[in-house]
Order: structure tokens, then C-alpha cells, then sequence
């Protein structure tokens, strides 16, 4: 009988560990803002401060997780993030004042969650993926959408039913659970698991028409390709967040009711299950830069539809754009970094481009907040959206074509099965 590649299974584990993390920590808290806000009266800028807090801290632990990883165990570093999330999604239980938001979420959650996102899984997915890496890639993130699609109204449910502090014991049990078993028992690199790859990668590479030059860190940050994937990954970033975190919010001050609105934030995320299987493919087929391109202009179109958003009917029409957009954009991210810089210093350049991502989704949630609050309304803030969209598709474009654009032979290592 023939035997799983074992690599499937790490893209497995990857799936399962993006499912608890970006289901309890990311698609899920919009649910949570808004129930905060209306039990304790909390002006909005104050509680997305938290929010943005947290994607600080995740995005600066971005680039020094990349060095971790160099010198220690991956499946190591997944354990104790997990333990710490589960920690901190515990202590937000108990919650009674603003600034415990900003300890208990903003710190200790967002110092966890890298332990078992991006940065980790993308980076041993890299080991043992070569031609089909954008799609394994995609496979694995898809997780993040099947999580935010389940936690969202789940989450929802359990607010309605047990109130929104009860609701983070369960994301504390979830990540805890999952995130510790899966990275003790699955996560393994090839060296670890005692599999030669090195055959399938010079066949890989002898297969190839263009070959990355592999290039270190300090060589990356020399070049235009890097300062220009961070900018656009900001830009992109910023709008982005700043819809997705104040949908909920939005949806229930023009008359949706909190349930039906948590189910929009879940539709967001089954759609993008299918941009990240999608595009990910596509990104092995082109210039992955079209697909970052195309991402974006579905983010334009869907904040277009929000500013006119009346209606749960056109709420939905805006989740299912949004949702594939961040498809396009969460698979596709890694393998620019990889077509661009190669494998050498991949976990340390792709933390540091993930940096800028975060620092924009960091922007995207308290600037929301502000123009509200000032204003009593998002619609300038979905403006800039727009805007901010539009200019990552130039910034993109402007990255220039990557040194290798023909689709690559498939290496034996890669099939589903040996």
C-alpha cells in the first residue's frame, strides 16, 4: 500500500493550528468588539486600541520568531505559543477594565499566536515543498478560512448564550487543545522525521527554466522587490482591517441583529477558503504578483458595496468579495517572498515583510475607531479603504516581474502519494 507523502501531513497540522488561532484570535474578535462596546460603554477607539495593540506585538515578534526558528525546534516554539495564547484567551475571561484588554489580548494572546501562525507553519511547510508550494500553502491557509467561518457564529451563539467572558474560556480550550497536540505530534521537518530531500530538490531545481538566486537578509533589504511587497502588504493591511473589525459594529448600528451580523463575518471566511485554494493554485501557474493584484481590486470593489450597505443582502455581497480577496492575499504572500529571495534566509525576510503587513492591520482598527467616534460614522474610513486598495495594486505592479515566471516540472517528493 502506498504511503502518504508525509508532508500532507504537516499541511494537515498547519490547517488544524491556523483553524484554532485565526478563528479565536482574528475572524472571531469582531464579535467580541462589539460585545464589549455595548456592556461596558467603552468608546470604540479605546477597545480597537487593543486590537491594534495585539497586531503590533504579532508583527514586531514576526521577524525575531524567523531567527528562532533557526535555532530551535519548530514544533518547540508551536508548543509554547500555544500554551501562552491558551493563557492569555483564559485572562480575558476576566475582564473588568479597558487596559486588561490591552494586557491580556494586546500582550500575552498576541505574543502566543505567532508561535502557531504564519511564520512557523509557512516555514516548515517550505521544507518540504518545492514546486507545489503555492499550493500547499493555500491548502494549509485555508484553515484560516474554515476557522473564521466555524468560530465567527460560533462565537456569536456563545456570546448570546453565556455572555462574551464565558465565550473566550472556549477559545482558550481550543487553541490550548489543538495547538499543543498537533505541534507535539505532527510538526516535523524532514531532519526530524529522517526523510532525505535532497535528491528531489536537485531534480527540482535541475527541472527548472529560471533559477532564485538565494539571497540573505541584508542583501533583501537592498533591494526595491522587498521595500515594495512590505508597502504594498501595508496599504493592504490598513483597509483591510479596517472593515473586518468594525463589520460587526457597523452591522448592528444600522438595525442587523449581532447573530445574523457574526454569520457575515463566517461567510467572509468560507469564501475565502475558496481564494485560498484558488489563488494559491493560480500562484504556481503566474506572476504571483496579479494574484496580490487582483486581491486587492475585489477589496476595492467590496468597500464600494459597504459605503452603500443598507441591508444583511448587501452586508453579504461585501463578506464574499472581502473573503476572497484575503484568499488571494494570505497564500500569496510567502511565495513572493520566496520567488523574489529564495530559501536561504526565507523565515527571517518573510517575518520581516509579515512586520509590515501587521503594522498595517494595526493602523486599519484604531483609525476606523477615531473617524467614528469623531465623526459619528465609518464612512470616511471606508473611503480611505478604498483608496488605500487602489494604491497597493500600482505598488504591487511597480515590484517589477520576478526572476522566474514559467511554471516549474513537479518534483517526485511533491506528489500526494510515494
Amino acid at each position: 500500500m502506498k504511503k502518504i507523502y508525509y508532508g500532507w501531513w504537516v499541511v494537515a497540522g498547519a490547517f488544524l493550528l491556523f483553524f484554532c488561532t485565526s478563528g479565536s484570535y482574528f475572524y472571531s474578535f469582531p464579535v467580541f468588539f462589539d460585545a464589549i462596546l455595548r456592556d461596558k460603554g467603552w468608546s470604540r477607539t479605546e477597545v480597537a486600541g487593543a486590537i491594534s495593540l495585539g497586531l503590533a506585538i504579532a508583527g514586531v515578534i514576526a521577524p525575531f520568531l524567523g531567527m528562532l526558528i533557526r535555532r530551535m525546534r519548530i514544533w518547540l516554539i508551536m508548543v509554547i505559543g500555544s500554551l501562552v495564547a491558551g493563557l492569555g484567551f483564559f485572562l480575558l475571561s476576566t475582564v473588568s477594565e479597558p487596559w486588561h484588554l490591552y494586557v491580556y489580548y494586546g500582550l500575552i494572546v498576541s505574543v502566543g499566536i505567532p508561535g502557531i501562525q504564519l511564520v512557523p507553519n509557512f516555514t516548515i511547510i517550505g521544507h518540504w515543498f518545492y514546486r507545489r508550494r503555492s499550493t500547499a500553502l493555500g491548502v494549509a491557509a485555508a484553515g484560516i478560512g474554515v476557522g473564521g467561518a466555524a468560530m465567527a457564529p460560533v462565537a456569536g451563539w456563545l456570546i448570546a448564550s453565556y455572555g462574551w467572558q464565558k465565550a473566550f474560556l472556549f477559545s482558550a480550550a481550543l487553541v490550548t487543545v489543538i495547538g499543543t497536540l498537533v505541534a507535539a505530534f505532527i510538526m516535523r521537518t524532514p531532519a526530524e522525521k529522517g526523510i532525505d530531500t535532497s535528491e528531489e530538490q536537485k531534480g527540482a531545481r535541475a527541472q527548472q527554466t529560471l533559477t532564485v538566486t538565494a539571497v540573505s537578509f541584508r542583501e533583501a533589504l537592498r533591494r526595491r522587490a522587498f521595500w515594495f511587497i512590505a508597502a504594498g502588504g501595508f496599504l493592504w493591511g490598513w483597509a483591510y482591517t479596517a472593515g473586518l473589525m468594525h463589520q460587526v459594529a457597523f452591522a448592528v448600528d444600522i438595525g442587523i441583529e449581532r447573530i445574523a451580523a457574526a454569520t457575515a463575518v463566517g461567510m467572509l471566511t468560507a469564501f475565502s477558503i475558496a481564494g485560498r485554494l484558488g489563488f494559491g493554485r493560480l500562484g504556481d501557474i503566474i506572476d504571483k504578483r496579479y494574484v496580490f493584484m487582483t486581491g486587492c481590486c475585489l477589496q476595492v470593489v467590496a468597500f464600494i458595496i459597504l459605503c452603500y450597505t443598507k441591508n444583511l443582502t448587501m452586508l453579504y455581497m461585501y463578506s464574499i468579495l472581502l473573503g476572497l480577496n484575503t484568499g488571494a492575499i494570505t497564500p500569496i504572500l510567502p511565495g513572493l517572498v520566496s520567488d523574489y529571495f529564495g530559501a536561504k534566509d526565507f523565515s527571517v525576510i518573510y517575518g520581516t515583510v509579515f512586520l509590515s503587513f501587521t503594522l498595517g492591520q494595526m493602523v486599519g482598527p484604531v483609525y476606523a475607531a477615531r473617524i467614528f467616534d469623531t465623526t459619528h460614522s465609518y464612512i470616511n474610513a471606508f473611503i480611505t479603504s478604498i483608496v488605500l486598495s487602489a494604491l497597493a495594486v500600482v505598488v504591487m505592479y511597480l515590484v517589477g516581474r520576478p526572476p522566474g515566471s514559467k511554471a516549474l516540472p513537479l518534483p517526485a517528493n511533491e506528489l500526494s502519494v510515494k
